[in-house]
């Protein structure tokens, strides 16, 4: 057999909005693609980088530079992982798990073209659609989250984002118009457990379903003692990168958001699944900023969990790939195409 071809790409994806959280904002984000070619067939990936977690694009080329004949030496996706593991621990190289991400993903979307299936098909999953996908409105001035709220009037529920110092005054501007259910993501912003306590107390009687991150990760006492008062489920995702001790994330959170640029891979994002719903942990599928490419690698896990946050590929205008459907309902669905079901257009160089 014949060896890949690796090529990459870096691509920048404009936001339709400059996107706030509590501690930062952007207006574009810079991710790789990468192209693994062999026998004639053509697998994609994505890697989605964030500065939160030691990660930029120029990391994430280097990394790849650093292991892409790792690839090449493996006879299965399941290989890939222990694969890297094995490389970074004999040279000593750092691993970066968005890059890890991308080499995997790009390996399962050839292997399912090269037969020319669907990985719903292959990993004989029956589900065919994901929860329903909130939509996130990030921090801007109350009018413009007012506005923006109505420009995603299409969709029957928002992730706001939280972590200000006047976030009762968003919250309350945002249901003079929808009283559509809401979930909260503070992002680490609320500091100490008592101001976290005064904002949930007043977050429960506003239809929202649960409420993310809202301490620092370090606080991991503390966040404890947060669960156990809580009347909303609390969602782990800065608190949870697919590293930490489960055992220990499930006396802190009541969810788990696994975003597959953290941990680094499909497979391994399904296992993480399989053994928070051992744990009686619920789980959400999360994203960062992506195109349909990377949403339809994260769809495929959210076919078997509670929540999904998949709405990276629509906070931006120029999205690469596509293929990637959503019901009316606003459900993210499959269409039977071969690999992740998602294809490059023609106007970019992939």
């Amino acid at each position: 057999m014949s060896h890949f071809e690796i090529r990459k790409y870096a691509f920048d994806l404009r936001l339709r909005n400059v996107f706030t959280i509590s501690r930062s904002s952007r207006s574009n984000q810079s991710n790789i693609f990468v192209a693994l070619n062999r026998d004639g067939t053509t697998g994609f990936g994505e890697a989605g980088p964030n500065t939160r977690y030691g990660e930029t694009a120029d990391i994430v080329i280097g990394y790849l530079e650093k292991v892409q004949d790792v690839v090449n030496r493996v006879n299965t996706a399941e290989e890939i992982q222990p694969a890297l593991d094995d490389a970074e621990q004999k040279a000593g190289i750092e691993p970066v798990y968005s890059a890890r991400l991308a080499l995997e993903m790009a390996y399962l979307d050839w292997w399912a073209r090269s037969q020319e299936k669907s990985l719903v098909e292959l990993w004989n999953i029956n589900k065919k659609t994901t929860p329903v996908t909130s939509y996130t409105i990030g921090i801007d001035e109350i009018a413009v989250m007012q506005q923006k709220i109505r420009e995603a009037d299409e969709y029957p529920l928002y992730k706001i984002k939280l972590g200000t110092d006047h976030d009762r005054e968003i919250i309350k501007a945002i249901r003079q118009v929808t009283d559509k259910p809401l979930r909260i993501d503070a992002n680490e912003g609320w500091k100490d457990l008592d101001t976290s306590k005064r904002e949930i107390e007043f977050l429960h009687k506003q239809n929202v379903e649960l409420v993310e991150q809202p301490m620092p990760a370090s606080m991991n006492r503390k966040l404890q003692d947060l669960k156990k008062w809580s009347p909303l489920p609390l969602a782990a995702d800065e608190s949870f990168t697919g590293r930490e001790s489960l055992e220990e994330v499930a006396d802190s959170f009541d969810v788990i958001n696994i975003k597959l640029n953290k941990i680094g891979s499909v497979i391994r994002s399904r296992e993480k699944l399989k053994e928070a719903h051992a744990l009686g942990l619920q789980v959400m599928i999360g994203c960062m900023i992506e195109s349909s490419m990377a949403i339809s690698a994260g769809a495929h896990v959210a076919l078997e969990a509670e929540y999904a946050d998949l709405d990276g590929h629509l906070l931006i205008t120029n999205d690469p790939f596509s293929g990637l459907e959503l019901t009316e309902d606003k459900r993210l669905k499959f269409n039977g195409k071969a690999g992740f079901g998602v294809v490059p257009n023609e106007s970019t160089p992939f």
